[in-house]
């Protein structure tokens, strides 16, 4: 499956450069920070989804979702798929409105349940979710 399927549009930092005025240093600082989500296409260039940037910077919200995802893919493919912790919204779509905490708040309830444990089995014995299912 080709990147640009599962992740939409990405860009290279020549193209964000040139396009949104986003230095080369600039983007460099923002991806040590995590900051914004690099995705590694190929051999070691990394490319960057366009979504997750406004009026030329990072939407807010995303060093919190990488930091419980721990791995660019999966923070974010979190972030472009419905979450039913955000009644069916995309995660990324409620960053760009500037919902940051509802979107760190299901990121929580996502990552911590996709552990695929629950605090009572962990421990030997069945149980128990670490958190409920979200109210309909």
């Amino acid at each position: 499956m080709r990147l640009e399927d599962w992740a939409g549009a990405v860009a290279g930092p020549t193209y964000l450069e040139e396009n949104l005025q986003i230095p080369r240093s600039t983007l460099h600082r923002w991806q040590k920070r995590n900051q914004v989500i690099a995705l590694r296409r190929g051999l070691g260039r990394h490319v960057f989804p366009l979504a997750q940037f406004v009026d030329g910077r990072p939407v807010a919200g995303i060093p919190e979702v990488f930091a419980l995802a721990k791995q660019p893919r999966l923070a974010w493919s979190w972030l472009v798929r419905p979450s039913p912790y955000l009644e069916g919204s995309v995660p990324i779509n409620l960053l760009r409105r500037d919902l940051v905490e509802d979107v760190v708040i299901a990121a929580r309830r996502s990552f911590y349940l996709n552990i695929g444990r629950t605090r009572e089995s962990s421990l030997g014995a069945p149980g128990r979710t670490l958190f409920q299912q979200p109210a309909p």
